[in-house]
This record gives C-alpha cells, sequence and structure tokens, in this order.
C-alpha cells in the first residue's frame, strides 16, 4: 500500500504493534501524554453553573460524568457555552457601568497606589515622607504591619457579572425575615424556595437597586469558589508542554500521530474556554442569598401582578406625599407594602420586566448559559455557534496528509474533519435560510437543527477519536523519535 503523503509503501499488517522507550518514546509514552493531557483538560474546563436545589452525590457525579464525556467527544460545545456566558457577563457588566459609573472596579495600579497610599496616611505620615515610606513598604512584607481600617467600596466587575448571570444571587421564596441559612435547609425543608432572577431582572435590578448585590464583596464571591491555583497551574504546564512538543516535532519535521493531534484540538479548545471562563467563580456549592430589608422589598416588588404593583405604586405615592399610615384590609398584603417600601427609593415609577422575571428552580445544571440573553447578543450568538467548531476542527487538518492505515481511514479523516469544522456554520445556515425565507417548513428546518447537524457532528467526533487509535500500530519509526530537550520540561506522562 502506498503513501501519498511520503512516496512510500505502508505495509498492510502493523509494523510496530508495539514500541518500548529505552531511548526513544515509545507507545505507552504516547498514550499515557495523551490521555493525561485529556483528563486534565475535561476535568479542569467544566466551570458549572449554581444549582438552585440540593444534589445528591450520585446524581451531581453522573451530571458531571455526562458532560466530561460530551467534552469528550464535542469541546467546542463547552467553548460555545463558555463565550455565550462571557458576552452576556459583558452586556450585564456594560449596563450597570452605564448607568453608575461610579461602580466601576479600580485597575490594578490604581489599587496597589491606594493601598500603599492608604497605609501611609495610617501611620499618620506628612505628605512630605509619603513617597519614602510607601517605598519601605514595598520592600516590607506585609505581616509586619497592621492592617488599614478602611470601608471597601462598593464595585461591580466581571466577576459579579459571572456570578449573578451563573445564578449566583437569589431571593428566599417567602417575604418574612426568618430567611434559611444554607441551601441544605432550602432543599430538606418543602416550604423553602428560592427566586434566581433571569438576566432581565438583573439588569432592572442593577439599575434602580444596585446596592442589594454591590454590597457582597469580590472576595467573598471568590471565597465561595473553590478552585485552587494548583488545578490552574497544573493545566497550564501540562498543556503548554504537550502543545510546545507538538510544534517542536513539526518544527523538526517529525511527524505527529493522530492521537496527539486530537488531544492538540482538545488542547486548544481547553485553552480557550479556560480563558473566557478566568473571571468566572469555579463550583460555587450554593447561591447567595439576599436577606436585607431592602432584597425583600425588591423581591416583593418582582413578584407584583399588575393590580398588586397599582396598589404598590398608590402607597408609595402616599407615603412620598407625608402619609406615613399603612393602610389594612384584605386587599393590602405584606408583599404590597413590602414593594411600596422599594417604589419609594424609584426616581420614576418605571416596573418591572413584564415577563417571568425568575429562572425555573428544576432547570438542567449547565456549564455556561445556551440562547440569547438580549436581542442585541442575537448576533455575537451566532457568531459563537459558527465559529466554536471552526477552531476545533482545524486542528485535525493537521493531519490531512498524515500516514494512515488504508486510504480508506483517510477519506474518512479528512471528511469528519470537514464535517466537524463546517457543523456549526451549516447549522447557522440553514437557521437563517428558515428564520428569512422558508417559515411555512420550519419543523423540517427544526429538525435539521436539533438531530441531523448534532447527530452528524458527534458521529465525526466519534470517528476522528477512534482513528486516533487505530493508526498507533501503524506508526513509522520517525513518529517515536523524540526532541532531545522534552524530557527536561515537567509533565504527566
Amino acid at each position: 500500500m502506498e503513501n501519498p503523503a511520503t512516496n512510500t509503501t505502508i505495509p498492510i499488517n502493523p509494523s510496530h504493534m508495539w514500541v518500548g522507550e529505552p531511548k526513544q518514546r515509545g507507545t505507552f509514552g504516547i498514550i499515557s501524554l495523551c490521555f493525561s493531557t485529556l483528563i486534565i483538560c475535561i476535568w479542569s474546563t467544566l466551570h458549572f453553573n449554581i444549582p438552585t436545589r440540593r444534589y445528591t452525590v450520585t446524581s451531581r457525579f453522573l451530571v458531571q460524568v455526562s458532560w466530561m464525556f460530551i467534552a469528550l467527544l464535542a469541546p467546542e460545545v463547552l467553548l460555545f457555552l463558555a463565550i455565550n456566558e462571557r458576552i452576556a457577563a459583558g452586556i450585564l457588566l456594560k449596563k450597570v457601568l452605564r448607568s453608575h459609573p461610579h461602580l466601576a472596579k479600580p485597575g490594578v495600579f490604581t489599587r496597589m497606589y491606594n493601598w500603599f497610599r492608604g497605609r501611609a496616611e495610617s501611620k499618620g505620615v506628612s505628605a512630605q515622607f509619603q513617597a519614602y515610606v510607601i517605598q519601605r513598604l514595598i520592600v516590607t512584607e506585609q505581616k509586619q504591619y497592621e492592617p488599614v481600617e478602611q470601608t471597601p467600596q462598593p464595585h461591580f466587575g466581571l466577576v459579579h457579572a459571572f456570578y449573578a448571570v451563573m445564578g449566583g444571587f437569589a431571593f428566599y421564596g417567602s417575604f418574612d425575615e426568618d430567611t434559611p441559612k444554607s441551601l441544605f435547609e432550602i432543599s430538606t425543608n418543602p416550604r423553602c424556595t428560592v427566586d434566581v432572577p433571569k438576566f432581565n431582572t438583573l439588569i432592572y435590578i442593577m439599575e434602580h437597586f444596585p446596592h442589594i448585590i454591590t454590597d457582597i464583596t469580590e472576595d467573598y464571591i471568590l471565597d465561595q469558589a473553590s478552585s485552587s491555583s494548583l488545578s490552574k497551574a497544573l493545566l497550564v504546564v501540562q498543556v503548554a508542554w504537550f502543545c510546545t512538543n507538538c510544534a517542536s516535532r513539526l518544527f523538526r519535521g517529525l511527524p505527529l500521530s493522530l492521537l496527539e493531534v486530537s488531544t492538540a484540538a482538545h488542547a486548544f479548545c481547553t485553552l480557550l474556554t479556560y480563558f473566557v471562563w478566568w473571571s468566572k467563580p469555579i463550583n460555587v456549592a450554593m447561591p447567595t442569598l439576599l436577606r436585607e430589608k431592602e432584597a425583600r422589598e425588591v423581591h416583593a416588588l418582582l413578584k407584583c401582578s399588575d393590580g398588586e404593583y397599582s396598589k404598590a405604586l398608590e402607597m408609595a405615592l402616599k407615603r412620598g406625599a407625608g402619609d406615613s399610615s399603612t393602610p389594612t384590609g384584605p386587599h393590602i398584603s405584606e408583599k404590597i407594602v413590602l414593594a411600596a417600601g422599594a417604589l419609594q427609593h424609584l426616581p420614576t415609577s418605571k416596573p418591572p420586566p413584564a415577563l417571568s422575571k425568575f429562572k425555573n428552580p428544576n432547570r438542567m445544571l449547565l456549564p455556561g448559559i445556551f440562547g440569547t440573553m438580549t436581542k442585541d447578543s442575537n448576533l455575537s450568538f451566532v457568531i459563537a455557534m459558527a465559529v466554536s467548531p471552526i477552531l476545533y476542527g482545524l486542528v485535525h487538518f493537521l493531519a490531512w496528509s498524515d500516514q494512515f492505515p488504508t486510504p480508506l481511514e483517510r477519506l474518512l479523516w479528512r471528511v469528519s474533519s470537514l464535517v466537524v469544522t463546517c457543523s456549526g456554520l451549516v447549522g447557522v445556515s440553514v437557521g437563517y435560510i428558515v428564520l428569512e425565507w422558508l417559515d411555512e417548513i420550519s419543523g423540517v428546518a427544526f429538525s435539521i437543527l436539533a438531530v441531523v447537524v448534532p447527530l452528524y457532528h458527534v458521529l465525526a467526533s466519534g470517528c476522528l477519536i477512534v482513528e486516533s487509535v487505530r493508526q498507533l500500530p501503524f506508526l513509522d519509526d520517525a513518529a517515536y523519535r523524540l526532541p532531545s530537550w522534552s524530557n527536561y520540561w515537567p509533565h504527566f506522562s
């Protein structure tokens, strides 16, 4: 059998069923390197949203395993979810800072300057000697000085935006002051429910009542996350070594195995996903319950029907005119009284969003967001859906002229690479045609979008993974040569 890439004949029977590695890399080295990189990539990429109900250990494990299987077959799905969630967090942050510019988070150098200056002023140092004291503080260990007693200024940054979008802020389902203290109490007590605001509701809250959220500091949010710098360091070191090793082999003209090409595609998607989710808190177990009186007033306002809103507005106007009496009667509930308290703080009587204001408490646990949040994000949603498979599929073209056991398998790899790369673009194109021209067959088009395209994509991805393992016994001798420097880079293998 002839290899058109190298003009050499490939034996029908495997030439190397298994290769040891006393002085070169062997079959076990290739497999262990790729599998360890895949495991680290898949496990570290999953950034689940915050559950509104308590999962058992078994159900949580099954959810994580299911998404790990999805990340193995289609890592671009996680990239798409991450991009979509980052877009939503960016839109929320932009709208908040447009309404309240003073909530902008100061930059790194500004925070450093304010910290050093505050420490100098706390020691009673005059302005002439502050520069000298600041210089001494830089070179002196921080633990030798007492912390500066300063009230942190409220701000709203990208961490707050991610935390809000992923369901981090929730209202207790009742309007009394006896709120539960944990998600465990909520899950075990059938009377305890929480309401997680939807995206439009979050925008309404941040435009009119930002203090009920910005009073929660970024440090508190990050303390709720269970991420560690060690896991990030392991991911960065392992993926960086793997990518550097692949690049060096290509630079020296040494071939890559198909398993390494597939792993490189996963690693590339993992790095992009990790970068997009860099500011997202990881593995937060439960949402933060907004317990203060003003938060309960805002919650009551959001839960009001049209008739209740009218009564609350009338009560708020009377209070603003000087009438401090609280009307009573069968038609005046505690919800209306609390909602009137919230309306008193509004400069205008803009009502809350008319549509559903809170998320479904039984919604599926997802790592990210699937769907558009506002009309402004429709274009970004479409672009993310089309680009994510392209970024994953293009890496497989590195093996376009690689050595394959049979010509049929080479053709199968090329077709599968094209299907994976173009699946998102095909889905977007079909959706555009349906929305613009072919409304009368929307049912058929929906089946194409929801069944046919994903099915072909999964089959093509599975074919790429199977062929990656199938090629290992047919590698030529050059595939086992090892660049002289690569053993000295710390990695898992």
